[in-house]
Order: C-alpha cells, then structure tokens, then sequence
C-alpha cells in the first residue's frame, strides 16, 4: 500500500511539474512573439522614428516630413486597383531577414496598377516584416502574399477617402496619419505623434500587401453593427492572447491590453488635436 501511494504521488508531481513547465514555455513563446511583432511595427514604421528622433548624419532634406500616401496615386485609378504604400518604405527594410528584397523592389512597376502581370508576381512574395509572428498566414507562393499591418486612416471606414486641406485650414476631426490620395505631413499631427496610430496589426480578412485599399489602409469603423474592434476576426488583433500591437506616428510600438476602452483607440486614431485620450498609464 505504501509502495503504491508514493507512486502515486510521483506520478502527480511529474504531472504538475510537466504541467508548469509547458505553461511557462507556453508563455514564453507568447511573450516572444508579441516582441516579435512589435519589432516588425518598428521595423515598417522606421521612417516616422527617423523623424522623431532623427540620429547623428541624418539632418536636413534626408529626414523624412510626411507619412507616405496611403497609395501610389494614378489618375483614374480607384485606392484599391492601385499599388500600395509599402512600396514607398520597403526599401528601408532588413535586407538580412529578407534577403530577395532588392528583386522585390526592382520587380515593381510603380507606373501600372496593382493587378498588372510584373506587379501580380511581385506580390506573390511573401515579407516576413510583415506577417505576425503570433498568428502568421500561410502564403502559398502562388496567390498574393497577406499583410498582417495596415495603415490607420482615422475614424470611420470611410476615413481613407478623407482629403487633407492644406495648412492653415484646419484638420478634419475624423482625418489620421494615412489617407489613399495624399501623404500626412508630421506637422499636422496636433495630437502628438506618440499618441496618434499609425499601423495596427489584423487576424482576419487579410489583404495584399502590395494591393492599395482596405487591404493595407483602414479606419477604426465605429458605426453600429461594426465587426468589434479588437478581437480574433474582428476589425483588429486577435493574434496574441490578451491584447494587440500598435504602431504610433513617432515610430514606437506599444501592446494594448483588450480590456481598453474602444473610445481610447477611436481618439487615437485622429490627428486632429481635439482629444486628450491617452493610454491607461500614460
């Protein structure tokens, strides 16, 4: 009988110290890919840290004034038949985690939509910058390759279509750093480029990365029966446990617990200065 209880015991102690280590594994792989992903939002958000903290030799025309328009414009071409935004940063990514990029950028013809033949095989390529480690697609090589990170357009999932008037007129409430026609200069983030959203990381309906549109720019859709806003499937996140990534218009890349309020990331989403939401803490 004796014998038989300290097996017992034995066994449930290799079952609980089985247990916690896959639980602390488990956390770890977490953790790792919710950093993971927070470097790849620096990594596509590079040219707006160059701004904010511009480093030693980097001084005068160099340094980047505006965020990108949200599409490579070409007239009489709607936002979502043109090429995206990202051909305008990728050649400021990693070419060590991404060897083949200086094909990627030379295959891309910056002339023609996004659905012609040459730029329909450079989408197939599939950029590791932006693919969530948490939760990363499987592109096939075949179809266009998905982006996990797509710009902020502002509030409303019309934001996109939103025009900037030139200064001094001022911004429209709803407006955010990317819009499809016309690049955001710093200068008109009365917000504060810390708290204003530049990227945010999506779960589902996953777009092109190459392809202008919805696929690689949105706002945060606060009308009723919108899909919710931070959730698996929803209109963002749903990659890593118990929050989401984001990316702000001074380069940095902070997690967002679910437990925010919605209305804390609609103020964020704005550039136009007439909220004071911040981030719990901040």
């Amino acid at each position: 009988m004796r014998r038989w209880l300290v097996a017992v015991v034995a066994a449930l102690g290799v079952l609980v110290a089985v247990g916690l280590a896959v639980t602390y594994f488990a956390k770890l792989r977490r953790v790792a890919a919710e950093a993971e992903c927070q470097n790849n939002l620096r990594a596509i958000a590079l040219f707006a840290g160059h701004h904010a903290q511009p480093k030693p030799g980097r001084a005068g025309p160099q340094l980047p004034h505006e965020i990108p328009a949200g599409t490579i414009v070409l007239p009489d071409v709607p936002p979502d038949g043109r090429l995206s935004w990202f051909v305008d940063v990728l050649p400021g990514f990693d070419q060590r985690r991404q060897p083949d990029l200086e094909q990627i950028v030379a295959g891309i013809d910056r002339g023609r939509p996004w659905a012609a033949d040459a730029n329909q095989h450079i989408a197939t390529f599939s950029l590791k910058t932006l693919l969530c480690p948490g939760n990363p697609p499987a592109p096939d090589g075949r179809s266009p390759a998905p982006t996990c990170y797509v710009g902020i357009a502002g509030l409303g999932a019309d934001a996109a279509s939103i025009a900037l008037p030139p200064a001094p007129t001022a911004v429209p409430p709803r407006a955010g750093c990317f819009r499809y026609d016309s690049p955001t200069p710093f200068d008109r983030i009365a917000d504060g480029l810390s708290q204003s959203l530049l990227l945010g990381e999506r779960s589902g309906d996953l777009g092109p990365w190459l392809r202008g549109g919805p696929a690689t720019v949105r706002g945060l859709d606060d009308a009723r029966g919108a899909l919710p806003l931070v959730a698996a499937g929803g209109q963002f996140g749903g990659n890593h446990p118990f929050g989401s990534n984001w990316a702000f218009a001074d380069g940095s890349a902070r997690f967002v617990t679910d437990r925010v309020d919605p209305k804390v990331l609609y103020g964020l989403a704005t550039i136009a200065g007439a909220e004071a939401d911040a981030l719990p803490g901040e």
